[in-house]
């Protein structure tokens, strides 16, 4: 083993944190969550892009261009609207060119859910598929964001956009900074690099789960300051580009590593469930007038729903399980709607692997259904999440008319979700 690698875990030879961190490192999917990188929006960047879209096709389509301005710098029949909204935008944030907002803006707007993308044959889109896009929109979502006058409400529809980019990070950051506990529950931006940001992913065929990033996380705050220093710096030392032969994906970058974390606290940080303190270095959960949890009695109620749900269903901690909201969080559009979505009756504790692949599809799997054999979690396009019942779920059968009735309710008071 590398020196430095060895001189980490020595940094105290009793926590697994250490080891988990040398293990990381050297797979090449050392960086874990990989989202866009480049691109720092504000809502208020969005806000306005999506009204200068409105200004000039309202809900229609917009030509766009599909060839980089190198390539071809003039532009043609059709392209005219899509110029003067590259021009308007230029204006109004002092950055954008047509070959940004095409190639980078959409392509996270679209993933935020607030733009839809056709090809050339007037066909919806999908976020991540390939080929030529030949047009925009704005998505339900984005003119409900536009047209909401509520500040408060506008930003958890922000945040829910924000959900849609991040996969569900924000909801999963916020459980595991109450889970650490204390009076004012926070992550640091070094927790997030090291140990948040490999949430659910996998590594020597194992998979990394909210319940063993947060010990992790535990252990790594007993350590002393010196101690913590002295495992950025060696990690800082290690990782540098320059130390590595072959292609990018060979080499360790820590630069590159601690820019993406930065990138996910800056979206974090625009979440309603979140504030960041830069001089701290910790992304608190915000409590107050402005926040979700309006004094601490309440975010103690959102803690003692989660242990409802071990007391009403008779169930144990278990490895690798978690707790996972069935309707998300982020789909609250007030503040007693997030009360209500974070009720014992809206969770499920469930394995890290079948989490995983709902929370890959933007947590849209929001449907209960229980059959003899699972308990199946189903989208609107009808696409399955299945757990075998006693295995891949831990529960109370006796428990599933209330859950069926609760999750029946919230999507009925919901006549009118945003998909």
């Amino acid at each position: 083993m590398n020196k430095i690698l060895q001189e980490i875990i020595k940094i105290d030879t009793s926590k697994d944190c250490l080891n988990f961190i040398v293990e990381r490192i050297k797979s090449n999917n050392y960086r874990g969550i990989q989202i866009s990188q480049h691109n720092r929006y504000t809502k208020k960047e969005i806000l306005t892009i999506l009204d200068e879209i409105y200004k000039l096709v309202g809900e229609n389509l917009m030509q766009i261009r599909t060839t980089d301005l190198s390539k071809r710098p003039q532009n043609v029949d059709g392209e005219e609207k899509y110029a003067e909204l590259t021009n308007n935008i230029s204006i109004k944030l002092s950055r954008c060119t047509q070959d940004s907002l095409r190639k980078n803006i959409f392509v996270d707007m679209h993933r935020m859910g607030l733009i839809n993308r056709y090809n050339d044959k007037n066909k919806t889109l999908s976020p991540s598929e390939r080929g030529i896009k030949k047009y925009i929109s704005i998505s339900k979502l984005g003119i409900s964001l536009l047209k909401e006058k509520n500040i408060f409400s506008q930003n958890l529809l922000f945040t829910r956009a924000l959900e849609n980019l991040l996969k569900g990070f924000g909801e999963e950051i916020l459980n595991i900074a109450l889970e650490l506990g204390s009076k004012m529950p926070y992550i640091s931006k070094d927790e997030v690099l090291l140990f948040a940001s490999f949430l659910n992913q996998k590594l020597n065929d194992k998979t990394y789960s909210r319940s063993l990033i947060v010990d992790f996380i535990k252990e790594y705050r007993r350590l002393s300051k010196y101690q913590k220093n002295s495992l950025i710096h060696k990690l800082q030392t290690y990782c540098n580009p320059d130390n590595f032969l072959g292609n990018k994906t060979q080499k360790r970058d820590f630069h590159n590593w601690l820019n993406e974390t930065q990138q996910i606290i800056t979206l974090l940080s625009q979440m309603s469930y979140f504030e960041y303190d830069e001089k701290r270095g910790r992304l608190f959960i915000k409590i107050g007038k402005n926040g979700i949890y309006k004094d601490n009695a309440k975010l103690k109620r959102s803690i003692i729903e989660k242990r409802k749900y071990f007391k009403e269903h008779g169930v144990v901690k278990l490895d690798g399980f978690e707790l996972h909201h069935v309707v998300p969080l982020c789909w609250a559009k007030s503040i007693i709607e997030f009360h209500i979505l974070d009720n014992w009756k809206n969770l499920v504790y469930i394995n890290a692997y079948s989490h995983a692949q709902i929370t890959h599809n933007n947590n849209a799997n929001v449907k209960l259904k229980f059959t003899d054999d699972y308990v199946i979690f189903i989208d609107f396009e009808n696409k399955e999440v299945k757990c075998k019942k006693y295995i891949d779920i831990s529960y109370d059968d006796s428990k599933q008319n209330i859950m069926l009735e609760y999750n029946n309710r919230l999507l009925e008071a919901k006549e009118n979700i945003i998909i």
